[in-house]
């Protein structure tokens, strides 16, 4: 959670750095296909013309825990995954109300999983630590300006990651400065 804090706190940094009508910050909402889980994030949009946009955001997925019994001895594995994107929007289609864009970009995803049995009278943790993998984001989305400031986006994209390739679609809540 301290890491989420953390990129909340750079990516509203980056925000007020950025000049005015060319920035905005949001909340993402989304599902990874193979983590199995929903998320919850940031994203900031960053206009570098009116046709190429910069895309950072930092997605939390809610921890997936398995639990086990068998003849008095239990256990439980928790799974905590996380990512940080940098997608670039190409603006194929600019309407006046919506932006239709193929992206394309970079990301790290990071898993932690742990691990706790217990039986006899004893317990045991095990950390199991943390792994991260570089990752390409290949996809399509699109976004509906419902004022002049406030915007909703829909994007698909696939995670090209070693070993956990994973369709992710999300939906976002943004206002643009």
């Amino acid at each position: 959670m301290k890491k989420f804090i953390v990129m909340a706190l750079m990516l509203i940094g980056f925000g007020v750095s950025a000049s005015a009508q060319n920035f905005g910050l949001g909340v993402n909402l989304g599902y990874g296909s193979e983590v199995k889980n929903p998320f919850f994030g940031i994203k900031a949009l960053y206009d570098i013309n009116e046709s190429f946009t910069i895309a950072p955001s930092f997605n939390y997925y809610l921890p997936k825990t398995e639990s086990e019994s068998y003849d008095g001895i239990s256990a439980e594995g928790k799974l905590k995954c996380w990512d940080l994107n940098v997608d670039v929007h190409w603006i194929c289609y600019d309407a006046d109300m919506y932006q239709l864009y193929p992206l394309a970009g970079i990301s790290y995803f990071n898993v932690k999983a742990e691990a706790e049995a217990s039986g006899g009278g004893y317990n045991v943790t095990v950390d199991a630590g943390s792994e991260g993998e570089f990752a390409i984001n290949l996809g399509f989305g699109g976004q509906m300006y419902l004022t002049d400031n406030w915007l909703v986006s829909a994007e698909v994209k696939y995670q090209i990651i070693d070993n956990l390739n994973q369709f992710v679609p999300s939906l976002s809540l943004m206002y643009k400065f």
